[in-house]
């Protein structure tokens, strides 16, 4: 019974695996908006602390602050993570680990982005900027994580091409 579920861990993470080997991640909506998500993080990031006169709550700025710049580095270490041909390795325990990792900074950036809309103040039209930008950018990296589930795991291996030449029976004649 144990050596059934093992033979079918194994032949899902090689399903995983050459999904990995025979698709573009770069090019890829997942890996376009995972970049993406990446950068916005960062920017958001710089104008939480730069752009934010959140005085009621000024921890909040720093917290959101740090939290949106280590959930850009994180994105970014992951996407450089694809391009080492990490996933290569561990193809099941590189994609769950995609999925949570980004879930939770959706989560996290979207918290953020909502307690900057109902604490800080909005004195200063770059006020606005901070909370809207963590919101989207919330559904980014969302956006990327149920892409990238639904890319690898509905993905299947094209089929071989048929070959052009006739079979050995019909040559006799």
């Amino acid at each position: 019974m144990g050596s059934n579920n093992e033979a079918s861990l194994a032949a899902e993470s090689d399903l995983f695996r050459e999904y990995y080997i025979e698709n573009d991640y770069f090019l890829s909506a997942e890996g376009v908006l995972k970049i993406l998500s990446a950068i916005v993080c960062i920017v958001s990031s710089v104008l939480f602390l730069v752009g934010s006169s959140c005085t009621a709550a000024p921890g909040l700025a720093a917290g959101a602050a740090g939290g949106a710049l280590v959930g850009g580095l994180v994105m970014a270490l992951m996407y450089v993570g694809v391009l080492m041909n990490l996933p290569l390795h561990g193809a099941q325990v590189w994609l769950f680990t995609d999925i949570l990792v980004s879930g939770v900074i959706g989560v996290l950036l979207l918290v953020a982005g909502a307690l900057s809309f109902t604490i800080c103040d909005m004195r200063q039209p770059v006020d606005y900027v901070p909370g809207p930008l963590a919101v989207v950018n919330a559904g980014m990296v969302t956006a990327s994580t149920v892409k990238t589930y639904v890319s690898v795991v509905g993905w299947h291996p094209a089929p071989p091409a048929p070959s052009t030449h006739p079979p050995a029976h019909e040559l006799d004649v």
